[in-house]
């Protein structure tokens, strides 16, 4: 019984690369055809999904479904359409299931261990700054790695400094996680917000850039105020070794060319920039890897990842599929106009208690497990930025914002879970300490996104 649920689960691994793989060929060659097919995938990827879930969750894609259901039927949508709405979030899907290439690349070829070879070797050359290099490392790692770049920069510091606090370095590497949610194009946030406004990155990528700047600084303010009961100093012995480190220009020539190819190609192409990053995800490890004679090993440890995607990865299959479908039906209906209409009335018509009663809702509804994706392509879908008298760069950012701030306090998101995990602590703990940190975010970065409006810049 348990070796036919790991054949099967394998089996929807492969499925879902297959998905994505299929998703990114009719981009180039439209097919209605294929998009049914891969539609039709998503539909058997998210039906499997049902019985690997938590109660909780199960319970939330269900609704979705159930909603979007309603949806399509009250505007009386026919067979194919409703069947297209459960691909309708593929391109977000195939992000998230290529983007980590990059990271298994990164180990294969011996970048990561590269980098920890030379943080220890720094470190035994001058006094050692734990809190500010994990900070620094994982808002720049984080980048290209995700959610990896959390427990990767953890173990650097565990087995090269001495003389920190497990808890207090574990929150601290999950502020800087949040760094790149506001900016970075290889994020899932960023580039469902493109979509969702017909945006280049270009359009909001410097922006996002300061809003960055912005939240470190309050990262840096908010430091001190890290208290947590029982968190002793950990002191370990560190011999002072000779060990000679391997070059880290390799890590750092893949990097600037995989970066500069993405911005270059989308200010080249007419193409979306998630289309571009899940492309260069798939195609420059591999010939990287080909040039640089480790090809066997890459895909070894490549085929591994896809057989074991889908255990991994179902929570986030069945909430991105789910609201995915929910979205498209949303903006067949007349909802929208119903949605601006109460939240104009309950921002008594300003643009900036709009912004922060958009992020306070996100946050609120991650409290009870609802994914900001779904909230994002919720209002996204239904909203019009027009109608409040801003631009869609304006509503972007500030859905961006709310995405980022809703993930640093919600016990169900990805980096909290992490977070918990790599502290050996409870959620409520990590919700707890974060409270006022993200009430301060919300009044800062939606006050700065404000400003921007006010000077016309948006």
């Amino acid at each position: 019984m348990i070796i036919t649920l790991q054949k099967s689960t394998r089996l929807l691994g492969v499925l879902c690369y297959f998905t994505s793989l299929l998703y990114l060929f009719e981009l180039f060659f439209p097919s209605e055809i294929l998009r049914l097919i891969y539609s039709l995938i998503a539909a058997i990827l998210l039906t499997s999904t049902l019985f690997f879930l938590s109660n909780v969750n199960r319970l939330i894609v269900l609704a979705l479904l159930g909603t979007g259901m309603v949806c399509f039927y009250i505007e009386s949508a026919d067979l194919q359409t409703v069947i297209l709405g459960f691909g309708k979030n593929i391109n977000l899907l195939s992000l998230f299931l290529l983007i980590p290439i990059i990271g298994i690349f990164m180990s294969t070829a011996g970048y990561l261990s590269a980098l920890k070879q030379k943080v220890q070797a720094n470190q035994q050359k001058k006094d050692p700054h734990p809190y500010r290099f994990s900070f620094i490392l994982t808002a720049t790692i984080s980048v290209l790695l995700n959610f990896g770049s959390m427990a990767i920069v953890k173990r650097i510091i565990t087995e090269s400094f001495s003389g920190y606090q497990n808890k207090k370095l574990s929150l601290t590497i999950m502020r800087a996680f949040a760094t790149s949610m506001l900016w970075s194009p290889y994020f899932v946030n960023v580039g469902l917000v493109l979509i969702l406004f017909d945006l280049s990155w270009f359009d909001i990528g410097g922006f996002g850039l300061l809003l960055g700047v912005v939240y470190i600084i309050v990262c840096v303010l908010m430091f001190r105020f890290i208290s947590f009961a029982d968190d002793p100093i950990i002191e370990r012995s560190t011999e002072r070794t000779e060990k000679q480190t391997t070059s880290l220009r390799p890590f750092f020539m893949f990097s600037v060319v995989l970066i500069s190819l993405s911005f270059i190609l989308d200010f080249l192409l007419d193409v979306k920039m998630l289309t571009i990053v899940s492309l260069l995800a798939i195609l420059l490890p591999f010939l990287w890897a080909f040039f640089t004679r480790i090809f066997k090993t890459f895909v070894q440890d490549v085929t591994e990842q896809v057989l074991h995607s889908f255990e991994r990865l179902k929570n986030e299959l069945a909430v991105f599929i789910s609201a995915g479908f929910l979205g498209m039906a949303m903006a067949s209906t007349d909802i929208g106009i119903y949605l601006s209409t109460l939240l104009f009335q309950t921002s008594l018509g300003s643009v900036f208690l709009l912004s922060i009663l958009l992020v306070i809702l996100a946050t609120a509804l991650a409290q009870i497990g609802i994914h900001p994706v779904i909230i994002v392509i919720g209002i996204g879908s239904a909203l019009s930025p027009s109608n409040f008298g801003v631009s869609p760069e304006y509503l972007a950012l500030v859905l961006l914002v709310a995405w980022t701030v809703a993930t640093q306090i919600s016990p169900f998101s990805g980096q909290v879970l992490m977070a918990s995990r790599l502290m050996e602590q409870p959620t409520r703990i990590i919700v707890k300490q974060n409270f006022i940190f993200i009430c301060i975010l919300t009044l800062v970065l939606t006050s700065v996104i404000y400003s921007f409006y006010l000077l016309g810049w948006l």
